[in-house]
C-alpha cells in the first residue's frame, strides 16, 4: 500500500447510522468520510422519520459525513436535494447501487443507473439545480455486469467529486467475489480516478488492485468494518496487540450498547440493534458460530447485557 490511503466507510443501511458513526469515530477516529445511509421518498412525500433523524446535524457533530439520497426520478431528487440544502450541507452522494428489488423495480439505485434518460435528467437537475458536491456510488448493472460500461459518456459527463464503483451487479447482491477486473477495466476507459468498493478486508487486498490499477489510493469498505472494527486503523499502519484489540472491541461496544440504550430507550429495539450489530463483528472472533450462537438465543436485554462480557473475551 502507498501508506497514503484514503478510506471512506459506506453506507449500510440499518447498520451505520449515526449511534454506530458516532461511536466508531469516538474510539477508533480512522475513517475519512463517513457516507450515511441513504434518504428516500416514502408515503406522502415524505422521508422516514428514522432516515430523516439520520441526517440532522446535531446527530453528526464533528463527524466528516456525507449524506445519500435514492430516487428514481427528478421530483423525488429535488425533494431530498431541497431538504439537504435545509440542512446546509455541501454534499451530497447519488446512490445509484442499491441492488434490492424494492428499490430498483422502482426505478432506483441500481434501477436508475439502467435508465440513461432519467439518468441524465437527474443529473442535470443535481447539478445545474444545486451546488452541491456530488459523488456517485454505483454498481455494474441490474444483471449484465456490462452495462456500467454502455454509461461511460454519462459518467464523465459531469464533474464528480468522487466515483464509487462497487463492482457486482444487482443480482449478485454481496454474494461471490467482487469482479476487480471490472474495476480495472472501467478506470481504465475514464481514465480518472475511482472509488474501489468491495470485499476489502486485508492490506492484501488493497495491494492486488494497487497493483492492477497504478495510484489507487481511495477505497471504501462495509462490511469489514462491521467485522472488524479496527480494520481502517490497521489499514493505515497502526498495529495492536491482541490485548489492546480485546480492549478497544470491548471500549467500542459497550459505547454502542450505552448510545443505543440512550436512543431507543425500548429493551427490544436495543437488543435488536446489538444482535445486528453482533451478527457481523462475531466474524472478527475464531469460533464466530459458537460467539454469535447465545447472543442470537437472548430473548431480553438484561439476559444479554448478562453473557456478553464472558463472550468478548471469546
Amino acid at each position: 500500500m502507498s501508506g497514503k490511503e484514503i478510506i471512506d466507510l459506506a453506507p449500510l443501511q440499518g447498520f451505520t447510522d449515526f449511534v454506530f458513526r458516532r461511536c466508531h469515530h469516538q474510539v477508533f477516529g480512522s475513517i475519512d468520510t463517513y457516507y450515511i445511509p441513504y434518504i428516500s421518498v416514502g408515503k406522502g412525500k415524505k422521508i422516514r422519520n428514522s432516515q430523516y433523524r439520520d441526517v440532522l446535524p446535531e446527530n453528526n457533530q464533528g463527524i466528516p459525513v456525507v449524506p445519500q439520497v435514492l430516487c428514481a426520478n427528478v421530483d423525488e431528487l429535488r425533494l431530498l436535494a431541497d431538504e439537504l440544502k435545509q440542512l446546509n450541507y455541501s454534499s451530497v452522494n447519488l446512490n445509484l447501487g442499491c441492488p434490492y428489488p424494492m428499490a430498483t423495480k422502482r426505478g432506483r439505485g441500481t434501477g436508475l443507473l439502467e435508465n440513461d434518460e432519467m439518468l441524465r435528467a437527474v443529473l442535470d437537475c443535481l447539478f445545474s439545480d444545486y451546488d452541491f458536491q456530488v459523488s456517485v456510488k454505483f454498481r455494474s448493472g441490474l444483471v449484465d455486469d456490462q452495462t456500467i460500461f454502455k454509461e461511460i459518456d454519462t459518467l464523465a459527463a459531469y464533474p464528480f467529486s468522487q466515483l464509487i464503483f462497487h463492482p457486482r451487479t444487482a443480482r449478485q447482491m454481496y454474494k461471490g467475489q467482487a469482479n476487480r477486473d471490472l474495476f480495472v477495466r472501467l478506470a481504465s476507459e475514464l481514465n480518472r480516478p475511482l472509488v474501489y468498493n468491495g470485499d476489502l478486508a486485508n492490506a492484501g487486498d488493497l495491494d492486488a488492485i494497487q497493483q492492477a490499477v497504478a495510484g489507487q489510493h481511495h477505497w471504501m469498505i462495509g462490511r469489514g468494518v462491521l467485522i472488524n472494527p479496527l480494520l481502517v486503523n490497521q489499514l493505515k499502519g497502526e498495529e495492536f496487540s491482541d490485548a489492546q484489540e480485546l480492549n478497544l472491541k470491548a471500549q467500542f461496544h459497550q459505547l454502542l450498547l450505552d448510545n443505543y440504550r440512550e436512543v431507543l430507550q425500548d429493551d427490544g429495539h436495543v437488543l435488536l440493534k446489538m444482535k445486528q450489530f453482533w451478527s457481523y463483528f462475531s466474524q472478527s472472533f475464531e469460533n464466530p458460530a459458537k460467539v454469535f450462537k447465545p447472543i442470537k438465543k437472548a430473548t431480553k436485554l438484561a439476559r444479554y447485557m448478562e453473557i456478553y462480557p464472558s463472550i468478548l473475551s471469546m
